[in-house]
């Protein structure tokens, strides 16, 4: 009989795994794909959301411009009677003309707002309103929470929801006793107004309308802010000490209250006043009320200033920040919306704020 043959089995290949020094170097590699990945994906986010944020004030300032063709004049804050204690804000007035015709079935003009003051307390519908956010008034890159919730009647009332807004109008310098707005200011709004295109003559280019600034904190009385994102949010709360109640009244500001020039001697001016008797939070709180600290802003600071507000009733000096690096959006009234870098020189932005200051802007 033939010999069986026999081979040996062919071994199989042995199967090699990663070694640990491997699995750390490929970790590694990919941590430092992420880290360049990741602020290029950061940037590209920020710059949509810079660029959203510019449309909503186009589209606000466009709003303003079918406003004023319609009326004659720009929106502003008024009295109700003899009461300064806020009526309908700006942005509520110039719903017809940016597209909220559902605000429109919730606002009723005819109607107070609100009965009682500081704040008062809402009338149905408008605080089913008041708590509708509005996309076109938030800006992408706010982080805070939008919705505030407000103890009406000074403290006594209900407290009732807000929608907030991040967007205010132009009132001024708010140098001295400008601040107090219940009188003519530099700016394009103050209580009563009757400014019509006409009366910017400074012209359209050169003077601001919009711009920016961060919401408030949620608290209506916070502890003092102790870190710089959170005094970019708090504002002095100071005595509402106004030398005439009547109106108009018949000398502005506050009795011993008159802001120095440099917006750098505020913080002492104001910790060292009789005046200054805590902290608020409600910056930018509701975008249907028209109230200064709400839907208004003044050119005392520059942008992005470190250094809180101040409001006494409603009215004071307030700033325009943001979360975008470097600067603020600000619209002009020709309906120009462009960014202002934190940089600019205190002067050239404060003769952005004013109607009648004679200056010419170069370009910011």
């Amino acid at each position: 009989m033939p010999s069986i043959l026999s081979f040996p089995p062919i071994p199989k290949p042995a199967r090699r795994g990663f070694t640990l020094v491997e699995l750390l170097v490929v970790i590694a590699i990919i941590g430092v794909l992420v880290g360049l990945l990741l602020p290029a994906v950061q940037s590209a986010r920020e710059a949509a959301r810079r660029m959203q944020c510019s449309n909503n004030l186009k589209q606000i300032t466009l709003a303003m411009h079918n406003y004023e063709s319609s009326h004659r004049k720009l929106p502003t804050n008024y009295t109700n009677g003899t009461s300064t204690a806020g009526n309908f804000s700006v942005f509520a007035q110039m719903a017809p003309f940016y597209e909220q015709g559902n605000m429109l079935d919730m606002i009723h003009f005819d109607r107070p707002l609100h009965v009682g003051c500081c704040p008062g307390q809402l009338v149905a519908p408008h605080d089913t309103a008041a708590a509708t956010a509005i996309p076109t008034l938030t800006c992408p890159s706010e982080a805070n929470d939008q919705t505030f919730y407000v103890t009406s009647l000074s403290g006594s009332g209900p407290t009732q929801a807000y929608a907030g807004t991040n967007y205010a109008m132009n009132t001024g310098t708010g140098v001295g006793t400008l601040y107090d707005t219940r009188l003519p200011t530099d700016g394009v709004s103050w209580i009563n107004a009757n400014v019509g295109f006409e009366a910017i003559i400074d012209g359209l280019s050169n003077t601001a309308a919009f711009s920016e600034h961060l919401l408030g904190q949620l608290e209506q009385s916070p502890s003092e802010p102790t870190i710089d994102s959170m005094r970019r949010r708090t504002m002095f709360d100071v005595t509402c000490a106004f030398i005439s109640r009547t109106m108009p009244p018949s000398e502005p500001g506050m009795t011993g209250y008159v802001l120095p020039e440099d917006p750098n001697l505020m913080e002492a001016y104001t910790r060292a006043s009789s005046l200054h008797r805590g902290w608020s939070g409600q910056r930018g709180a509701g975008w249907i009320n028209g109230r200064e600290y709400w839907t208004g802003y003044t050119h005392y600071h520059p942008p992005q200033s470190g250094i809180p507000d101040m409001q006494s009733c409603g009215w004071g000096v307030f700033g325009v920040r943001s979360n975008h690096p470097g600067g603020v959006h600000a619209a002009r009234c020709d309906g120009s919306v462009g960014f202002v870098t934190e940089s600019i020189h205190l002067d050239v932005w404060r003769a952005l704020g004013t109607r009648n200051g004679h200056e010419v802007m170069v370009e910011l």
